[in-house]
């Protein structure tokens, strides 16, 4: 936890941010089934823990590669927020975000291929397991939804709402966020 009082407003730093951002996703989307541990094998799970994963770390590398700090911290009450979800129809997804510093000098570049970073890594995820799915028909239902979940985080995050991805893509460069979206919509809507 960050210094100072524990409340409604605290982040919870790295390692133990992806832990619970992890297990509330799952919950989220899985809701009860989500407490079995067959539901650790299932493509749901996977899909979530492949495609969160790899869409955080998408960020914190790129912010890395151009100068930045930048870690995973979860958010509790995106934690709690995200959690509750799982009890309703209607999922809000957003447990955590990776916190990004500029030291030297604001970086618009950085700033945009670091937040991309996340949604297109998703995007490829789901192109592959669709490939994969093609290539090996057996695998394809489990595959698909893989892609499904990874099209869909995508999508989510693409939406032009603060403080999701895509309203910072959309300030700094729309057509970067038309394609990123309109692929993400036709893997989760069309393909998957």
């Amino acid at each position: 936890m960050r210094r100072g009082r524990i409340g409604l407003y605290s982040e919870v730093e790295e390692p133990a941010s992806w832990v619970l951002a992890i297990a509330v996703l799952a919950f989220a989307l899985g809701g009860l089934k989500s407490l079995s541990p067959s539901f650790l094998l299932s493509p749901l799970f996977i899909g979530i823990l492949t495609g969160f994963t790899a869409h955080e770390l998408a960020h914190r590398g790129v912010a890395r590669a151009y100068g930045m700090s930048a870690s995973f911290v979860a958010f509790v009450p995106g934690l709690v927020i995200t959690f509750l979800s799982g009890f309703l129809p209607v999922k809000f997804l957003a447990p955590g975000y990776v916190k990004t510093l500029a030291f030297y000098r604001y970086n618009v570049k950085g700033i945009l291929y670091s937040v991309a970073a996340g949604p297109l890594t998703n995007i490829v995820i789901a192109s592959i397991a669709i490939a994969l799915g093609h290539i090996y028909p057996g695998w394809s239902i489990f595959l698909g939804g893989i892609a499904w979940v990874n099209g869909w985080l995508a999508f989510f995050n693409l939406l032009p709402i603060p403080p999701l991805d895509g309203s910072k893509i959309f300030a700094l460069n729309k057509p970067l966020w038309a394609a990123l979206i309109i692929a993400a919509f036709a893997l989760t809507f069309l393909l998957t």
